[in-house]
């Protein structure tokens, strides 16, 4: 098949460029267009079915761990020296009230999705009402959900995560997250259909970085025969372009020579809304990715994406640190936020910080529900059921005054679930708030957080919430 390629250039918008400090002022990605045609009908994307790994059968736990009981929470808690609750703060709506235009990044409590989509209910936004989307390259990882059909990814492909450092953590994605792959035979495949299986997207941007050696790919469109295409250029953010008349319902790509550092879609169409609530969510994530970045490279991913909000849910893994360091902590967080600052000067930002945690006990430790403490002491052991209370609360502390030097606002789900220690009261509701590990939350309990979350935002207005500026 002969392809025509045009090389676009990609203009940041004026404000943007006018307020970017220099050191964050990214040069645009280039940009390779590759006109394509689109199908009626097309077929589900199927993936290859994964082997799973062979493990070894699990050892039987002769004393399991659960979920404290009331009678287990009142008697250890004699032992334990629970936080006190923070007093709430006066004030009107959080920064941001108004905005429809959000980019929200975060660890597991965001990447499933049931928060956000809870947000966006509370913002009344219609699903397909979006004007375009970012997705991050967390397709195939399990706990993460994006809002397209289906995703397929071969084994060749390795997360790269920004958290961590290294070449991946200064050269990342808008999610703050890579793929990489490297030799022939690595394929990634999308259906961006809706639920309904509607496509809505005429433009499909992948999003790369290119190296000094030309990467050589195979790409199909709804099915059709794939196009092999040559992507060169001066090394840095680039862009595979992907352009049809009619919205895109499949794409397949094949890595078939070079390396491919993969970023993530932005999905474009001319026929949606002016809504975006995009969600930057990995599993293990903190906010360390955002110090670690090379924020002109990271910079250049946002150019025409004017947010007006930028929420940063982190907290719980870097509260899972031994031991726990709040000073370099409070540091890191520090430079983090300025480093978030720098890319979105003019966007007004929350820090949201977790949620309340508790600790699991041996089944042997926890008194049976309406037993009554006996005379005979039980030889159970002392077990702190408040140590990642305090933690998180020190954390919502340090959250607090980052952003109000940075100037930005501060909401905690520890704070939004009464305080400390409640995280046994919500394990316990009926249906439960809280995940039997303690740590995650049910789908109810993300969607209370979210919904306490537009009340203080102010988005629950009589008149049916947030109005665009």
């Amino acid at each position: 098949m002969r392809v025509l390629f045009k090389r676009l250039p990609v203009i940041l918008g004026l404000s943007a460029a006018i307020a970017l400090p220099l050191t964050t002022l990214a040069a645009a990605p280039s940009v390779k267009l590759l006109q394509v045609p689109t199908r009626a009908d097309v077929a589900d994307l199927a993936c290859e079915p994964k082997v799973p790994a062979k493990r070894p059968p699990a050892a039987a736990y002769p004393d399991p761990l659960e979920v404290p009981s009331d009678e287990t929470v009142r008697e250890m808690a004699e032992e334990s020296d629970a936080p006190k609750p923070s007093a709430p703060e006066a004030g009107g709506p959080l920064p941001g009230a108004g905005a429809q235009r959000i980019a929200i990044w975060g660890d597991s409590h965001l990447a499933a999705g049931f928060f956000t989509d809870e947000l966006a209910r509370q913002l009344k936004v219609p699903p397909d009402n979006v004007s375009n989307v970012l997705l991050p390259a967390t397709m195939g990882r399990a706990g993460v959900r994006l809002p397209i059909r289906r995703a397929c990814v071969s084994p060749q492909w390795k997360y790269e995560l920004g958290y961590l450092g290294g070449e991946g953590a200064r050269l990342p994605g808008p999610g703050l997250v890579n793929m990489v792959a490297q030799g022939a035979g690595a394929t990634l495949a999308w259906d961006l259909r809706n639920e309904r299986r509607v496509a809505r997207y005429e433009r499909v941007r992948i999003l790369y970085q290119q190296t000094a050696t030309p990467i050589v790919v195979g790409v199909s469109v709804d099915g059709a025969p794939e196009t092999e295409v040559a992507l060169d250029g001066a090394a840095g953010p680039a862009v595979l372009e992907l352009a049809a008349d009619a919205p895109i319902s499949r794409v397949n790509l094949r890595l078939i020579d070079g390396a491919m550092r993969f970023h993530g879609l932005d999905l474009q169409s001319a026929r949606a809304g002016g809504n975006v609530m995009d969600v930057f969510g990995y599993p293990g994530a903190t906010v360390a990715s955002w110090k670690a970045a090379q924020l002109d490279y990271l910079s250049s991913w946002f150019g025409g994406r004017d947010y007006q909000l930028v929420l940063l849910e982190f907290g719980t893994n870097e509260g899972a640190a031994k031991p726990f360091d709040i000073q370099a902590y409070h540091r890191m967080l520090e430079e983090s936020v300025r480093n978030m600052r720098s890319v979105f000067p003019n966007a007004a930002c929350v820090l949201i910080a977790p949620g309340d945690r508790g600790v699991l006990v041996p089944q042997s430790a926890n008194r049976p529900k309406g037993k009554a403490k006996g005379k005979k002491a039980r030889s159970a052991p002392r077990i702190d059921l408040y140590v990642y209370s305090r933690i998180h609360a020190a954390i919502g502390q340090a959250q607090r005054e980052v952003a109000a030097a940075a100037g930005c606002g501060a909401w905690s789900m520890m704070d939004a679930m009464g305080g400390p220690g409640q995280s046994y009261a919500w394990a316990r509701q009926s249906p439960p708030l809280m995940a039997r590990d303690l740590i995650h939350f049910t789908v109810p309990g993300y969607q209370r957080f979210a919904q306490k979350f537009a009340r203080d935002m102010g988005w629950n207005a009589p008149d049916g919430g947030a109005k665009p500026r």
